[in-house]
């Protein structure tokens, strides 16, 4: 999908919001099971063949081959227990469709799912509020939809209490102005209702809240997904109440007191379209396929624990018949077209039997004519294999042999919202994105719904529909998710003219409330941590902490706890019943350490509800003492220098410091203690710990304080400030001394020019100057960098820095100026005279004479260096003696030799005036 990540929330941003409960967008549909597969009598089924289940069993057409633009395959569960794992998966699978179908990471389709969770635990305290109309996600924010000071206020509220996720968001049906005749709908519960007495459920496919309006959704008559699409009716994307009546055909032996289009006239919030026809897809980790029976294939939902904590697995009750479905088995991995197979495998071993089913209403029950009987499309799956290990996750797709680590974690359920980010999984497709469209009631048609318009077994379900995520025959009862949440089971498809333009999913939240007794959904839970203790002691009734933590799923599982439990190790009894603790939003979790002192042996483990992380051994110190407190130097700003450590503890007892700084010190009566170390100059980052003390006890926890001390300034030794260098005879290098084992920067006029470590024995990371170094000398470390080529006449700045642990300091800046050097007569500007001595040659020592150009001999000059003069510099460690060798004129800048040059160019200088006199002279006489 070549579009901009979050494009399709985007996209909803102007959608209203959807309604929750008793305000949930009505979906109506008219559809039978596709109901299965079938194998020739045989446990290995074919996908070719599949066919309808009604009562007779007649055979259907083959089904149309499977898009070979499914994600990536992964089997279902084999006979082998997977093993659960914590390790971070690739996310191959479940991220090439995210990216697909709705242009998102996984981080941010897990953020969405989290987003979602926090909107449906708002919505129960927004919803009893004047004004509400409903919520919505678009653009990572949650749009509360309404108005008034209530909602208002609770909107603060909720932004208070956590990230500013949630905006106030005027209801667009506002604008909506009905005429002294017209009607305005509410809800969609009493819209469904009403459409239902007045009209009739027959053909009726949706009820929907979106963009300000209410939308009644029909078509044709629905089939089973085996009658030939070109049977289907077109779809047109909306038909307005002024139009052409598309009305439903009704049950036989009823008639509608009015038509569709008549009943949306008298509404002015509600708006007539016509869809197309739907069916269910029938088809462990959810997603994963499993056989009916020998007969037919489905996908398998959630784990889940009975209200006894028994094992089960969750999936569409249409996959049930009604109750006649009988035994679950496991299909084999290899056969499954999501794994890559060419159709449904062999059964692999058993899965379990079929329990409570419910399609429709109650009892499996079809429309009322009140349409109050709404119901659910939910069966569970009980007396699993005692050998097989249900996992909270979903399958990936990505790895048919080990669907395990690589699964998706389940931590919770969410309710739909419009424009929530979803994904489907099942057995067949494998897995496709998209987002939600509209959450409401469906009406699907039963496995009794008879030709020649199938309306005469009608079911009503709360379920959600969208038009952008996909699915086959095969994929019912399989998982939808937002993030690391179940959101609903996979029920049907609608389809126009072979092509699905629609996918239908049952509500998680209100399916599994239809359970008798209830159930509680398998989660996710990693094991708890326990928090790095100050030297893995604490005091006695003081908390002993710990972590749990989210990955590889993004949220610790919601109403999480960690569980103690306390054994003796003399008697191995547990001296009392488990303590639970909360886990907090940021997975912290304590409790108070026992008053005695000694080391303190316990178990911890994650629970929710039957949901178990494991155990985990762990064992702490508890010690009388308690820990003292460092109260100066204050923790923040960068200090220059650390002279005292200061604070408070019990009196009476050692302090005794440890890390960067050492040293021990008494807490006075008053409580307060004091160390000096001003004697252990130590520069950067550093840190430094202390820990009460006292004989014949165990140490008490410790403190420990970070700092940040600033470097002194590095010293510059071969250059004085204000000093005038000649151009021609400008060093090869500029020196100085620093902290051993620093980084020193040089710079001139802004430009850095070098930078190295001094000396050849620092630390690195950190560097301390020896006790007898004075401060002020910056350390005793040569450190030496190339004078810069090519730098212009003129004034310049040298600065330079020293850095320890990434902290620099202050900049020795060093101020001078190069003088553009003599031209000598009668060679080019810069040019050496040949006439001259070689450059190593005293400057008093006078050069051969040379012919002039004119026959005379000229006099000596001043020798000019090469440009190739360079200065060899020797680097000690701290306390050794650098060198410079000077292999050119004018090599080290602090003893230059400048001075032999001035008297050598002065009697040039005064020979040259000399002899220009005398010329002048001569020719004054020869022109008398």
């Amino acid at each position: 999908m070549n579009t901009p990540k979050f494009q399709p929330m985007v996209r909803a941003a102007a959608a209203l919001a959807i309604a929750l409960a008793g305000t949930l967008p009505a979906v109506a549909l008219t559809a039978v099971p596709a109901l299965a597969e079938t194998g020739a009598g045989t446990p290995a089924l074919a996908d070719s063949t599949p066919t309808p289940a009604p009562a007779d069993s007649t055979p259907a057409p083959a089904s149309a081959p499977v898009s070979t633009t499914a994600a990536p395959s992964d089997p279902p569960l084999a006979d082998s227990s997977p093993v659960p794992s914590a390790t971070p998966s690739n996310d191959a699978g479940l991220a090439e469709a995210v990216q697909r179908d709705l242009g998102m990471t996984l981080a941010e389709f897990d953020a969405a799912g989290a987003l979602g969770r926090r909107a449906a635990d708002a919505a129960p305290s927004l919803r009893a509020l004047p004004g509400y109309v409903g919520i919505s996600l678009a653009g990572g924010k949650i749009a509360v939809e309404g108005s008034g000071p209530e909602l208002l206020a609770r909107v603060a509220e909720l932004n208070h209490a956590g990230p500013d996720d949630f905006v106030l968001a005027a209801p667009a049906a506002a604008a909506v102005v009905p005429s002294a005749a017209e009607l305005l709908a509410s809800s969609t519960q009493q819209l469904f209702e009403a459409y239902v007495r007045e009209v009739g459920a027959a053909g009726l496919q949706a009820v929907t809240y979106t963009n300000g309006h209410f939308v009644i959704r029909t078509g044709g008559t629905n089939t089973a997904q085996s009658v030939p699409g070109s049977d289907a009716v077109p779809a047109p994307d909306a038909v307005p109440a002024s139009g052409s009546d598309p009305q439903p055909a009704t049950a036989p032996g009823t008639k509608p007191r009015m038509s569709a289009a008549d009943f949306v006239a008298r509404y002015a919030n509600v708006a007539l379209e016509q869809g197309s026809r739907i069916a269910t897809e029938e088809g462990f980790f959810g997603g994963q396929g499993y056989i009916i029976d020998g007969r037919t294939v489905c996908s398998a939902g959630f784990g889940a624990f009975s209200p006894a904590g028994e094992p089960l697995v969750l999936t569409a009750g249409h996959c049930a018949a009604d109750g006649a479905a009988k035994q679950a088995r496991i299909e084999d991995p290899a056969g499954a077209p999501a794994a890559g197979g060419a159709g449904s495998g062999a059964a692999a071993g058993t899965l379990g039997t079929f329990g409570f089913s419910q399609f429709g209403g109650p009892d499996n029950s079809v429309v009322a004519t009140d349409g109050t009987n709404v119901g659910t499309d939910i069966a569970v799956l009980r007396g699993i294999r005692s050998s097989l290990d249900l996992q909270p996750a979903v399958t990936r797709w990505d790895n048919p042999a080990d669907p395990g680590p690589t699964s998706v974690k389940i931590v919770g359920t969410v309710a739909p919202f419009r424009g929530q980010p979803v994904c489907r999984s099942g057995r067949s497709l494998g897995w496709s994105c998209g987002t939600v469209d509209s959450v409401g009631i469906w009406v699907i048609a039963g496995p009794n719904s008879l030709p020649p318009d199938y309306d005469n077994d009608l079911r009503a379900l709360n379920g959600f529909d969208s038009s952008t995520v996909k699915s086959r025959p095969g994929d019912s009862g399989g998982p939808w998710i937002s993030g690391n949440f179940a959101v609903g089971m996979h029920t049907g498809a609608e389809s126009e003219g072979g092509v699905q333009t629609r996918a239908i999913a049952t509500t998680i939240e209100d399916a599994t409330g239809r359970v008798p007794g209830g159930v509680q959904l398998q989660l996710f839970l990693t094991k708890p941590t326990l928090t790095a203790a100050a030297n893995g002691t604490v005091t006695a009734g003081e908390p002993i902490t710990g972590h749990v933590g989210a990955g590889p799923a993004s949220v610790v599982a919601p109403h999480s706890k960690v569980r103690i439990t306390v054994v003796d190790e003399k008697s191995g009894q547990k001296p009392g019943q488990p303590l639970e603790v909360p886990i907090d939003a940021s997975g912290k979790w304590q409790f108070p350490a026992p008053s005695s002192a000694g080391q303190f042996k316990f178990s911890a483990e994650t629970v929710n509800g039957f949901s178990r992380s494991g155990a985990v051994s762990m064992s702490i110190d508890v010690s009388r003492l308690p820990a003292p407190a460092i109260t100066s130097p204050l923790e923040g700003p960068a200090l220059t220098a650390i002279e005292t450590i200061e604070g408070t503890g019990e009196a009476g007892r050692t302090v005794r410091l440890s890390g960067d700084f050492t040293g021990t010190g008494l807490v006075a009566a008053d409580g307060h203690w004091s160390i000096k170390v001003a004697h252990q100059p130590v520069f950067g980052k550093i840190s430094v710990t202390a820990v009460l003390t006292a004989p014949g006890q165990s140490d008490g926890p410790s403190v420990t304080r970070t700092y940040t001390v600033t470097p002194p300034v590095p010293a510059v030794s071969n250059l004085r400030d204000g000093r005038h260098l000649r151009r021609d005879a400008l060093p090869a290098g500029i020196s100085g001394t620093a902290i051993d084992g620093a980084e020193v920067t040089a710079a001139v006029d802004g430009v850095v020019i070098g930078s190295v470590r001094a000396g050849s024995g620092g630390a690195g990371a950190r560097a301390a100057l020896q006790p007898q170094v004075p401060l002020n000398l910056a350390g005793a470390a040569r450190w030496s960098v190339p004078f810069p080529a090519g730098l212009a006449a003129g004034a310049h700045t040298l600065t330079v820095t020293q850095a320890i642990d990434g902290v620099a300091s202050l900049p020795a800046a060093v101020a001078f100026t190069v003088d553009a050097a003599p031209v000598s007569a009668g060679t080019p500007h810069g040019t050496p005279d040949p006439s001259q001595p070689a450059p190593n040659q005293p400057a008093s020592q006078p050069a051969a004479s040379q012919p002039a150009a004119n026959g005379q001999a000229s006099p000596a000059q001043a020798p000019v260096p090469p440009s190739d003069t360079s200065v060899t510099v020797s680097v000690g460690p701290s306390g050794s003696a650098g060198q410079l060798a000077n292999t050119g004129a004018g090599g080290l800048l602090a003893n230059t030799g400048a001075g032999g040059l001035l008297t050598a160019a002065g009697l040039g200088a005064g020979a040259l005036l000399l002899g220009a006199a005398f010329v002048a002279f001569g020719r004054r006489r020869t022109g008398r």
